[in-house]
C-alpha cells in the first residue's frame, strides 16, 4: 500500500520570473528543495515571498502583500492537514512578517521550522531593543531552526540557550552541474577581477573599490568586471573617476545565468568583500567554476573557506589587507592554481544539493 504524503506548508521564494539574476540565493534554495527528491515524500503547499521588484518596494506595498500571505497561511492552517511548516525568511520586515507565521503555526501546534538566511539579521539584533526581543521570540517559538553554519548556528543558539538541540547546521547548496564543465579562457595580458552581488555598502563593493585603485598606484595591470545592481551604482561611479580607473573598473548590470558563466570563463579570480553575510551562494559558484576566491571572514565564510588552502581570507572591511590578497594572487600563478582546485573540490565534498536533501528530509 502506497503511504500518503505528508504536507508541509512551505513559506519561501518560488517565483522565477525575474532573469536578471536580482533574486538571489534564496530562491534557488527553495525551488531546488520542491523539485529534488523530497517530492516524492512530500506534498508542498507553497507560499510564494519572493521579492519582484529591485530596489523593494515601499513599506505600505509590502505591508499589504504580507497581509495578503498571512492570511493565505492562516487559510492553509485551518483548511489543510499540514504535517509541518517550513519557512524561509531574510531580515528586517521578512523576519518580522515571517514571526507571525511562526506565532500563528505553533498556536494549532505545528511543528515549524524556521530557516534565517541573512547575514543582515546580526544589524537587527544589534540595533533595535525591539528586534532584539521579537528575534529570541521567534527562536523560541520554533520547533527547530536551520542554521547556515557555525557562526549562526552560534548566534541563534543564545536565544534559547535550554533548546540547544533544536538548532542544526545545514549549509548552502548550488547546483554543480552546471558549473563543472567551464573551460577558462583567460587572457595573460590583463589579470581579470570578478565580482557579482548586490551593489550596496554591505557588500564591501566601495573596499574593493578602494583597493584596486591602491594597485592602480602601483601601476598594476588589471581589468575589474562589477556584475549587479542596487542602491549605491552612482556612488561607485563616482569613486570610480574620482580614482580614475575608468579604464580599469567596468560595471556590467545584473548578470543572468549565461554572463555569468561567460565571467566565470574569463576571469581570473573572485573577489565577495562583504561586511555582512549569511552563506554566499555566489562564492559557492565561483569555487565549483574552479576559481581563486578571496572573501571577507564574515557570517558562515569560515565554513567554507580554509585561508590560503581554498581560498583567502581577510578581515572585513581591512582594505590594505584586501589589497595586498589581490596582489598575491596576481604574481603568484601557482597559488592561484591550488586555491582553485581545492576550491573545487571542496563544494563538491560538502556543498551539493543531495547533501542539504537528507538532512532536511530528516527534518521533516
Amino acid at each position: 500500500m502506497r503511504l500518503m504524503k505528508k504536507n508541509v506548508l512551505f513559506v519561501g521564494a518560488f517565483n522565477n520570473n525575474n532573469k536578471d539574476g536580482s533574486t538571489g540565493g534564496q530562491l534557488f534554495a527553495c525551488l531546488s528543495l520542491i523539485n529534488s527528491d523530497l517530492k516524492n515524500e512530500f506534498n508542498f503547499i507553497k507560499i510564494d515571498s519572493t521579492s519582484t521588484t529591485v530596489p523593494v518596494p515601499n513599506l505600505i506595498v509590502r505591508a499589504f502583500k504580507a497581509l495578503l500571505r498571512l492570511i493565505k497561511f492562516l487559510a492553509a492552517i485551518l483548511f489543510k492537514e499540514i504535517n509541518s511548516v517550513l519557512i524561509f525568511s531574510a531580515d528586517s520586515f521578512s523576519f518580522i512578517e515571517k514571526g507571525l507565521m511562526v506565532f500563528i503555526a505553533r498556536c494549532f501546534s505545528k511543528k515549524v521550522i524556521f530557516a534565517p538566511r541573512s547575514g543582515m539579521s546580526i544589524n537587527d539584533y544589534k540595533g533595535s531593543k525591539f528586534m532584539r526581543f521579537y528575534m529570541k521570540t521567534v527562536i523560541k517559538f520554533s520547533s527547530v531552526v536551520i542554521c547556515q553554519g557555525s557562526y549562526w548556528l552560534n548566534f541563534y543558539a543564545k536565544m534559547d540557550s535550554k533548546n540547544s538541540s533544536k538548532f542544526i547546521i545545514i549549509h548552502n547548496w548550488i547546483k554543480i552541474s552546471q558549473f563543472k564543465k567551464i573551460k577558462h579562457k583567460i587572457s595573460d595580458s590583463k589579470f581579470k577581477i570578478l565580482y557579482i552581488g548586490w551593489l550596496e555598502e554591505y557588500k564591501g563593493i566601495l573596499d574593493l573599490i578602494e583597493a584596486l585603485s591602491i594597485l592602480k598606484k602601483k601601476d598594476k595591470n588589471f581589468k575589474c568586471e562589477i556584475y549587479g545592481g542596487g542602491s549605491i551604482e552612482d556612488k561607485i561611479k563616482f569613486k570610480i573617476s574620482k580614482y580614475k580607473i575608468n579604464d580599469s573598473v567596468f560595471l556590467k548590470g545584473w548578470a543572468d545565468k549565461k554572463d555569468k558563466i561567460e565571467a566565470f570563463k574569463q576571469s581570473n579570480i573572485f573577489i565577495l568583500p562583504s561586511h555582512f553575510e549569511g552563506f554566499p551562494n555566489s562564492l559557492l559558484e565561483a569555487m565549483s567554476a574552479e576559481m581563486p576566491v578571496i572573501a571577507s571572514r564574515v557570517g558562515a565564510v569560515a565554513d567554507i573557506i580554509n585561508h590560503n588552502i581554498n581560498g583567502l581570507i581577510y578581515t572585513p572591511k581591512d582594505i590594505s589587507q584586501l589589497a595586498k590578497n589581490i596582489e598575491i594572487l596576481m604574481e603568484n600563478k601557482s597559488l592561484r592554481s591550488k586555491l582553485a582546485l581545492n576550491a573545487r573540490n571542496t563544494v563538491m565534498e560538502n556543498f551539493t544539493i543531495n547533501q542539504a536533501v537528507k538532512k532536511i528530509k530528516k527534518v521533516l
